[in-house]
């Protein structure tokens, strides 16, 4: 089994890396990558900086150069609905690209407005945030091009699409992963509420990614089990 763990920054996804034991660094279309350890588990470490163009780029080589079995996406993002929290976590139900027309996504291959993540996944990330005890919810996650501040915007895509919350690589990883029949799931701790009073500053960044670190973790625990 071997696992491809992927994050837009490197302080998203250092809590999990160092917990790894990483045995060689390389430099692929200017994509870090990690090959590591985790106890019987192969893992691949991937910093595919922001936005879906390089998450998708990044992706693709996670795929086709090592061979990932499963993609687990890390990150932050918004909350779009009063109920989600400040440092709530999100387990992906699908995906979708706010910034696409419908009509495209569906007329257009690869036929598809949403993207599903495995069910296997979800239920184990599910176990996983029960087990350490954080507080999480389970749906959509919407993508685009471009850090949502403006309230027009947000409405907009609450009204189209009602996610969970906003981000801007998910769907792109989805989107990739789709294509390739690789099973994904994607997580994201809250950062902000996508408005214009958002400030993110790296101590948000750390402090909610301390949360989908730690989910992380539970679920290697749990897939090494199943590779005993």
């Amino acid at each position: 089994m071997k696992i491809g763990i992927i994050s837009a920054l490197a302080l998203e996804i250092e809590g999990v890396k160092s917990s790894l034991s990483v045995k060689s660094e390389i430099n692929l279309a200017g994509f870090k990558f990690f090959e590591a350890q985790y106890d019987k588990l192969d893992i691949v470490v991937a910093i595919c900086d922001v936005g879906k163009v390089n998450s998708a780029s990044c992706t693709q080589i996670l795929i086709s150069h090592f061979g990932i079995d499963y993609i687990i996406n890390l990150g932050i993002a918004g909350s779009m609905k009063n109920d989600v929290l400040l440092y709530d976590l999100i387990i992906s139900k699908e995906l979708v690209h706010y910034d696409v027309r419908k009509s495209q996504m569906i007329g257009r291959f690869p036929y598809q407005d949403t993207f599903k993540a495995s069910d296997f996944l979800r239920n184990l990330a599910i176990k996983s945030a029960n087990l350490i005890e954080k507080k999480y919810h389970v749906g959509r996650i919407a993508t685009g091009e471009s850090f949502v501040t403006d309230s027009k915007t947000k409405e907009r895509i609450i009204k189209e699409f009602g996610p969970h919350c906003i981000e801007m690589e998910g769907a792109a990883i989805a989107h990739v992963a789709f294509i390739n029949r690789v099973d994904f799931i994607v997580i994201r701790s809250i950062s902000d509420n996508a408005s214009a009073s958002t400030s993110l500053n790296d101590r948000i960044i750390e402090t909610a990614s301390k949360n989908t670190t730690a989910l992380t973790l539970e679920m290697l625990k749990e897939l090494n089990l199943l590779e005993s």
